[in-house]
């Protein structure tokens, strides 16, 4: 990869449950993908958006949870769900 090159940026949000877990799992592969390739490569800044925080604090996302999220090339999102 050269210096010039700019990674992908990923904006995270596992969410819950099995969301947290397939997250973590993807990440992996997405990386050794990478690696493997050896042209590109990922930055993956995470959001702990879930609901069980919002069961906690009252509110998925702040307020600029949008423009937060545009400056990423993509999400990835896990899923939501708490009892």
């Amino acid at each position: 990869m050269s210096s010039t090159e700019k990674p992908y940026r990923v904006a995270c949000i596992p969410g819950d449950g099995i969301g947290v877990d397939i997250t973590d799992a993807a990440i992996q592969v997405l990386n050794k993908l990478a690696e493997a390739a050896g042209n590109f490569k990922f930055d993956f800044v995470h959001f702990d958006w879930s609901s069980k925080n919002f069961k906690e604090r009252g509110w998925y996302m702040p307020e600029d949870g949008m423009e937060q999220l545009k400056k990423h090339d993509a999400i990835y999102f896990g899923a939501v769900g708490w009892p």
